[in-house]
Formats: C-alpha cells, sequence, structure tokens
C-alpha cells in the first residue's frame, strides 16, 4: 500500500526540495518503488533539480482536467524505481485550489503504484501546503539551526496544529464555529493560544472534544535538522522539540540531521541530485539513514483529509 511522504518548511532556503529529491532517490536505491511530485503550486521548479525539462504535463493538467487521471502525468527518470510527477506552475490557477480538487488529488495519488509517494510542498503555511502536510499523521518539516528557522518552523507547527484539530469536526459544526469565534476574538497584540483553545473547547463540548483530543495524539511530526555546522547544533532542534511541547503540547520527532554542504549549490547548477554525483559525500552518508528511519516509519493516513463531511469554506 501507497504511504504518502509530504515534506514542509516554514520558510524559504532551508534546503527542502533539496532534501525532497535526495530523499526520494535514497529510498529508490533502497529498493524502494518511489514518485517524487512537485507539490510547489506556485513555483514548481523541482524539475530542474532533477534535470528534466519543463516541457511535459504535470499536475497542473490534473487540476485544470486537461486529464482525467494522474498516473499517465508520471515520467521516467535516470534512477531506478523513481518516477516524477512535475507541478506545471505556468498553468494559471494552479495554485489556488478548492477542497474538492485537493481532495480528488489526493485519492488519486492513493491509487498509484508505488511505495513511498512524496510531496515536496511549497514553503510557508498557506492554506493549500497544509492541507497537504496533513494528509499524514507523521509528515516531514525541513529546518536549519538557525534561530529564525526554528522559529519558523515553530509557527508552521502551530498552523498545523490548529488546522489538523479544526478538521476533526463536520463541517458547519457548533465546534468549527467556537474554533472560528475563539480565533477571531483574541485580543491584539496577545498570542493564539492553542492549549487554551483545546482546553476551552473541552469545557464546552467534552464528548466530540476528546475524541479530537486523541487523534491530535497520533499527529506527531518529522523533522529533518538540515545544513547543519557542528554538533552544538542540535541542541537548536531540542529547543524547537522543547517550544512545541510546552506551546501546543505536541511531540515532535526528529529522523535526520543532515551537515552543510556546499556542493549542493554545485549540485543544483549541474542539475545532478548531490547523491548521485558524490555518494560518498557527508550530505549522502546522512540522507542514507535518514532514508532508512522512513523505511521503518508508518506514516498513516489522516482519514480526515477524505472525508466529505469535513468539506467547508473553512478549508478552501
Amino acid at each position: 500500500m501507497v504511504q504518502i511522504l509530504p515534506i514542509a518548511s516554514g520558510k524559504g532556503g532551508v534546503g527542502k526540495s533539496a532534501i525532497s529529491l535526495n530523499l526520494a532517490i535514497a529510498l529508490a536505491q533502497l529498493g524502494k518503488k518511489v514518485i517524487l511530485c512537485d507539490f510547489d503550486f506556485g513555483g514548481a521548479n523541482l524539475h530542474t533539480m532533477l534535470g528534466h525539462k519543463n516541457n511535459k504535463p504535470g499536475l497542473g493538467h490534473f487540476i485544470n482536467k486537461l486529464e482525467d487521471h494522474i498516473e499517465p502525468l508520471i515520467q521516467k527518470t535516470a534512477v531506478k524505481n523513481l518516477g516524477f510527477i512535475a507541478g506545471d506552475c505556468h498553468i494559471p490557477g494552479t495554485a489556488n485550489m478548492d477542497y474538492i480538487s485537493k481532495r480528488k488529488i489526493l485519492k488519486e495519488i492513493n491509487q498509484l503504484d508505488a511505495d513511498y509517494v512524496i510531496l515536496d510542498l511549497g514553503a510557508g503555511s498557506a492554506y493549500n501546503t497544509l492541507d497537504f502536510f496533513l494528509v499524514t499523521y507523521k509528515s516531514i518539516l525541513v529546518t536549519t539551526p538557525e534561530i529564525t528557522s526554528i522559529l519558523n518552523a515553530y509557527s508552521f507547527l502551530k498552523s498545523s496544529a490548529f488546522r489538523f484539530f479544526t478538521q476533526q469536526f463536520s463541517a458547519r459544526s457548533e465546534e468549527r464555529k467556537f474554533i472560528q469565534e475563539f480565533t477571531h476574538t483574541r485580543l491584539e497584540g496577545t498570542e493564539l493560544s492553542f492549549i487554551k483553545l483545546i482546553d476551552e473547547l473541552y469545557k464546552k463540548f467534552p464528548e466530540s472534544s476528546a475524541k479530537a483530543i486523541n487523534k491530535l495524539d497520533l499527529f506527531r511530526p518529522q523533522i529533518i535538522l538540515n545544513k547543519g555546522r557542528e554538533s552544538n547544533d542540535i541542541v537548536m532542534g531540542q529547543r524547537l522539540k522543547s517550544l512545541v511541547k510546552n506551546k501546543l503540547n505536541m511531540n515532535i520527532e526528529f529522523i535526520g540531521f543532515i551537515p552543510h554542504d556546499d556542493e549542493i549549490s554545485l549540485s543544483i547548477a549541474k542539475r545532478t541530485p548531490l547523491i548521485l554525483s558524490n555518494p560518498e559525500g557527508n550530505f549522502a552518508r546522512r540522507i542514507y539513514p535518514t532514508a532508512q528511519r522512513v523505511i521503518e516509519n508508518d506514516f498513516s493516513l489522516n482519514e480526515a483529509v477524505f472525508d466529505e463531511e469535513k468539506e467547508d469554506e473553512v478549508l478552501q
């Protein structure tokens, strides 16, 4: 059965796409059938890093009903076991999808013949990005040891937690109405407390809230700390873990520490993934253990994203 691996980042420039690409290749080299998808709908460029020309149809063709299914959009690559689906950012409207379109994409992906489908999401916390990130309970977030990157990662996880929790309730339900009112009536200049929201909602709707809280406990994003320069950088990762636990009462897990490598920029310029051009380098030596941890993990689907009762303008 296919496992979907959404990979996101709180901000651009942390090396998310390079991680997505090289991780996909590592999984393929370990014998897994992998399909890499460019889900940066506003600026798809993963084809360039892979060495492909942007002259073949991609997801935009399916979104705009120029193709009935996603499977025909899979391109062959030079790597055994690895397929690629482009993003088609040049088709107007691709970046602005309704909930129905997103659900159709996910249903199509869930039927692909693959062990893993990796979704290289756009940077930041736009609704499209959050919804695809929440496809699984253990989606991957890439960050770096820099304080700004750590804070952006926390902000992304906070937005994800709010959206995940909201998705656990039916459209137009009293619980969703309460969440909307809670988020819209907070005092200007004060932090929107996720823990306070859960407490207040539980007081008003104890039964449904208890179920949602149990689901929230399953939501454990996997973190890859990229561009590390020294062992002390791991401390920044621990700060993120503590921040998420204290502020969101949520657990995150680390599956990779990837060292900074100047060859990454060169590999992008040459359109050759670094894991292929320098398989013995530090970058590649850290990517393979990360791929192995992915294989050992269970990326269970968040069934709420396929639930038609959850469809609503709240999730647009």
